[in-house]
């Protein structure tokens, strides 16, 4: 590992070896007189023939870092690059920031002067089409350094799989696999890079690096970069690089020892433990109470994405094609959200999440990042924006749900606060568990301070409230415990329970909700797309990597409800055993919300009309019951007689069976036949059931009959025995007896078997369960 390099940064000039003039000329019009601690650690290991891996903050230079060793090596060669001959690979997990490291790239090498050519090769091509459009331009353009994402990149170097299946070792197992014919050659390969390379491994890119290593030569340079280093990097580092050398770059305290920082210096990152239905009125309050800036609001779901987004372009942008009703509809709204949320500057609202077709999440990403300095902007987003990504002068960072996995926490956090710019960070925390997740991050070195909880006074100014721990109640019974006689303090004390903050009252906010269930009521799209993101979310914080901290069983649903703005609560697996009770519906026929598009709503109504006469249809073909006018109270009457007249015919013929058995035993005076029915439990079952014998056949049966073990059972006990079963047969209330308790359905059962054996006589032997050995 490399020592520890000093937070100021030397000048360019100062690297040894020495970098070409012209790329100093380009580092000096762009702009940067100093390396950064990454840069000056990095570049001379990298230009040095050794493999580097390297960690370093967020926002730190890394891709300088990177960018300028690829241009040298390439400059250094011997030999120049044929026109289908690729020097370079630049890997980056997310077509975002794939295109940024091209972004510099290009710039560099234009005001380098320097005739190399670098494509950008990422996915999100809509057509096969557009794909061999891409391909072919690219074969004509002969570039000589390719930036792009791991599954457009396998295709362009080991040529695009035809057919076969690819394993996550990249190999391809199926009969006939064949792949086409690259698109370059990576035989003269120089350089490979890896961003973020954690997160490639995070996002199942694996079967693709394997492949494109299997493709390029071993005798190549390779860095890999990352604001942190998972334990899955180890193989990764083990199979793509030789003796690396590891680059840390860590800040000295004064006193000179090291102090270990997963975020920048400048960022200040502070937590509110927040009620998750007062989430959007602390939003709104934070915006309101600073100047025009440049925000990024991270969720954990693309579908929560899509749904604020609506939202908050609705509410914070209002226009004619936005509320329904006309001019005056929209003046109404306007001024019921002034009290509410009220700004002198205009805010824009965009939208970044990985389910965007590529054009929309680029022309996002250009629009937000081309915000003048000065203007306000909300970019709502997911992780697929939290990773290397250079959005200019975005000055604070809210994190509506903390991150699924707890190592892109660090990476949300560094969208600002880059290249030495102070920036601002909050994460909403719920009350109860999830406070745990502030300690957590404490031990990942990432330190933070506790905000504000913001209120709307009457006059609508925006103040800071107290938030207690716990209450008077709670306080005043801890002091008398302190006071108390010795006798009582010797007694054992409750195991003391998790107390939730206490939290002002805010009606505010509860307003707020109610205009977001107002809209919701009038805009089918807001309605059907809240609805999505609530089950999206409540399905993904199931899937939290730190369960330990995120407990689902803790969750609190109806607030959660209630923060999205949900008209009713939806049907899901999840809900089921939970307390619903508090949720309020929203009074309203669901069917009755329209869309606010003409053609989409016309849609609608039409399969709305089909369904309902489909339903009809199949009401007609069902055979018509007849209607029941009778009140319910007389339904449960009637139901409750013929349950009575079930009971009493179940006991009547109870009683009958019990009344033929005491006639059976008052019958029986014979002592040889009370002592063969001792021997016999079996003789006396069938005795039993076989009342079309008479008793003296019975005898002799018992007569004629080879002698049994002896068994200590009396008929008297068989016939207990009997009872007892016939009464757990029928201990249930909607129990029916069975043939085996009714004596003429055994006794008709017997004599089909009777017939039956008789009939076989081919068979030497015959077993009859219930009669002894050797009878017919």
């Amino acid at each position: 590992m490399t020592d520890a390099v000093p937070t100021f940064g030397r000048p360019w000039a100062a690297l040894q070896p020495p970098l070409s003039e012209a790329i100093l000329d380009a580092v000096s019009s762009l702009g940067f007189e100093k390396m950064t601690p990454v840069q000056e650690g990095t570049i001379p290991v990298f230009l040095g023939n050794s493999d580097v891996v390297v960690e370093a903050a967020t926002g730190s230079g890394k891709t300088l870092a990177f960018i300028i060793p690829v241009l040298e090596m390439l400059l250094r060669r011997n030999t120049q690059l044929g026109h289908s001959e690729v020097g370079a690979v630049i890997i980056s997990p997310t077509r975002e920031l794939a295109k940024q490291i091209f972004t510099v790239l290009e710039e560099v090498i234009k005001l380098s002067n320097l005739e190399f050519k670098p494509y950008l090769v990422v996915g999100g091509s809509t057509s096969a089409t557009n794909t061999a459009d891409e391909l072919t331009q690219m074969k004509e353009t002969g570039p000589d350094i390719l930036v792009g994402t791991p599954g457009r990149l396998e295709d362009t170097i080991c040529g695009r799989l035809k057919r076969g299946k690819k394993t996550k070792s990249g190999t391809i197992t199926a009969t006939g696999s064949v792949r086409g014919r690259p698109s370059v050659s990576a035989a003269k390969l120089e350089v490979l890079v890896l961003d973020e390379a954690d997160r490639l491994l995070d996002m199942g890119f694996e079967a693709s690096l394997t492949a494109i290593f299997s493709s390029i030569p071993k005798q190549r340079r390779t860095g890999l970069f990352s604001a942190t280093m998972s334990e899955g990097l180890g193989q990764l580092v083990r199979a793509g690089l030789r003796n690396p050398a590891r680059v840390q770059v860590k800040v000295a305290d004064r006193d000179g020892s090291i102090i270990e920082r997963r975020i920048p210096s400048t960022l200040s990152i502070n937590y509110l433990i927040c009620p998750p239905d007062r989430k959007l009125a602390q939003v709104l309050r934070y915006i309101q109470c600073n100047n025009a800036q440049k925000y990024i609001i991270y969720f954990s779901t693309c579908a929560a994405v899509d749904y604020f987004f609506r939202l908050l372009r609705r509410m914070l942008r209002p226009s004619a094609e936005l509320v329904p009703g006309g001019k005056q509809a929209l003046k109404q709204e306007r001024q019921r959200l002034k009290p509410l949320f009220n700004v002198s500057y205009p805010i824009s609202v965009h939208s970044l999440h990985g389910q965007m077709v590529q054009k929309k999440r680029q022309a996002t990403f250009e629009a937000f990042s081309e915000l003048p300095s000065g203007e306000a902007g909300i970019l709502l987003c997911t992780d697929v924006a939290s990773r290397g990504l250079d959005l200019p002068d975005v000055d604070c960072v809210i994190q509506w749900d903390p991150p699924t996995d707890p190592k892109s926490f660090a990476h949300r956090c560094g969208r600002t606060a880059r290249a030495g710019r102070s920036g601002k960070a909050l994460v909403f925390i719920n009350p109860g568990s999830e406070e745990a997740y502030i300690d957590f991050l404490m031990l990942r070195k990432i330190p933070m301070t506790a905000g504000s909880y913001l209120l709307q006074n009457k006059s609508g100014s925006i103040v800071e409230a107290d938030v207690d721990i716990e209450s008077d109640d709670e306080m005043s019974s801890l002091d008398e415990d302190d006071h108390s006689d010795n006798e009582e303090s010797t007694k054992p004390k409750p195991k003391k329970e998790q107390k939730l903050p206490k939290f002002p009252a805010d009606p505010e906010s509860d307003q707020l909700l109610d205009m977001v269930r107002d809209i919701a009521a009038g805009d089918r799209e807001i309605y059907e797309r809240g609805k999505l993101a609530f089950v999206s979310f409540v399905q993904s914080y199931m899937k939290h990597e730190a369960i330990y901290i995120f407990r689902a069983k803790e969750l609190p649903i109806v607030d959660i409800g209630r923060g999205y703005g949900l008209l009713h609560l939806p049907s899901m697996p999840e809900l089921r055993g939970r307390s619903l009770d508090k949720f309020k519906r929203y009074e309203i026929d669901t069917d009755t919300i329209p869309y606010l598009d003409a053609k989409r709503e016309e849609q609608r109504l039409v399969r709305l009309a089909a369904e309902k006469e489909a339903q009809m249809a199949r009401k007609e073909k069902k055979p018509q019951k007849k209607k029941n006018d009778e009140a319910w109270s007389n339904a449960k009457e009637e139901k409750e007689t013929a349950k009575q007249r079930k009971l009493k015919r179940i006991k009547k013929r109870d009683a009958k069976a019990s009344a033929e058995e005491a006639r059976l035993l008052k019958e029986i005076n014979d002592p040889k036949l009370l002592e063969m029915l001792a021997k016999d439990p079996l003789l006396a079952k069938r005795m039993l059931n076989r009342r079309e014998k008479s008793l003296k056949d019975m005898r002799d049966i018992a007569i004629s009959k080879p002698k049994l073990p002896q068994v200590r059972q009396s008929l008297e006990e068989i016939i207990d025995s009997e009872r007892q079963r016939r009464a757990q047969s029928h201990s249930s209330d909607d129990s029916s007896s069975s043939d085996e308790d009714d004596w003429e359905a055994i006794a008709r059962k017997e004599k089909i078997k009777a017939k039956l054996a008789a009939k076989n006589k081919k068979r030497k032997f015959t077993f009859d369960p219930g009669f002894s050995e050797g009878e017919d």
